[in-house]
């Protein structure tokens, strides 16, 4: 990626955001496969993760208003784990005069807990760490070349998409369009089809230009710090000690 297409510096910087990505990436990694890996009917490891990510947000500096707009990703899964408790077999339980599934609520519960909490950890990386540095530090980790490209080349198509949409509905709006309208959706779709048109003839061009510059199947990515310490990965150890041993109790409780 060419200077232009860095992410700008962050508005704040901690040690955190200094951290080597590949670092904060595992961590993330085995944050929330600890978590969901946390028996379901028991709660209390929850708050204990959710005490640690407050930790590092108090940290980090991150604001929980950007915490929260991340988890709007979240509810069209929580839209479809509403319906468990009536689904679900077994014994009911009254909640606010409702005769709901017990196992279909406990079974809701934990998806909602372990959703939020991963949501909630990718958050943090991602207010941390720029794409190109994640993408980078998963190549650290030895994560396959191709996965590599494929997400910077997606994150970066992503950012075109989302800007050329921009452009098109300023124009619209310049040319005294309205796009409110159940009746403008044609237009819409258009505009949609016009976009996805472009961007896969911008793809094609770009990936003929990369093959004849001799392009091996890696993205270079120029913004990375120095990998990271032994300190460094002692300190994620340590950090995550509170929620692995909380996962180990609870599935060691139950045996």
């Amino acid at each position: 990626m060419s200077g232009a297409h860095r992410a700008p510096p962050p508005a704040v910087e901690t040690a955190l955001h200094r951290l080597a990505p590949e670092v904060k990436v595992a961590a993330v990694i085995v944050f929330v496969v600890s978590e969901a890996l946390v028996p379901r009917g028991v709660w209390w490891p929850y708050a204990i993760d959710v005490a640690l990510l407050a930790v590092v947000a108090v940290w980090a500096r991150v604001s929980p208003a950007l915490l929260g707009g991340r988890l709007i990703v979240e509810l069209p899964f929580v839209a479809f784990v509403v319906l468990l408790p009536f689904v679900g077999r077994g014994p009911d339980v009254d909640v606010l005069g409702v005769s709901v599934s017990r196992a279909g609520l406990i079974l809701a519960g934990s998806i909602v807990c372990k959703a939020t909490l991963a949501v909630l950890a990718t958050g943090l990386l991602a207010a941390t760490t720029s794409p190109a540095a994640i993408v980078g530090g998963l190549g650290r980790l030895r994560v396959p070349a191709i996965v590599t490209s494929i997400a910077a080349l997606a994150l970066r198509y992503v950012q075109l998409a989302f800007e050329d949409l921009a452009r098109n509905k300023r124009a619209r709006i310049a040319r005294a369009d309205d796009p409110r309208w159940w009746w403008q959706a044609r237009a819409a779709a258009r505009g949609f089809g016009g976009l996805a048109a472009r961007s896969l003839g911008r793809g094609e061009r770009v990936h003929a230009a990369m093959l004849a510059r001799g392009f091996d199947g890696r993205v270079p990515v120029l913004t990375l710090s120095q990998q990271g310490t032994t300190v460094a990965w002692a300190v994620a150890a340590v950090a995550l000690l509170p929620a692995l041993a909380a996962t180990a109790f609870a599935i060691g409780g139950l045996r």
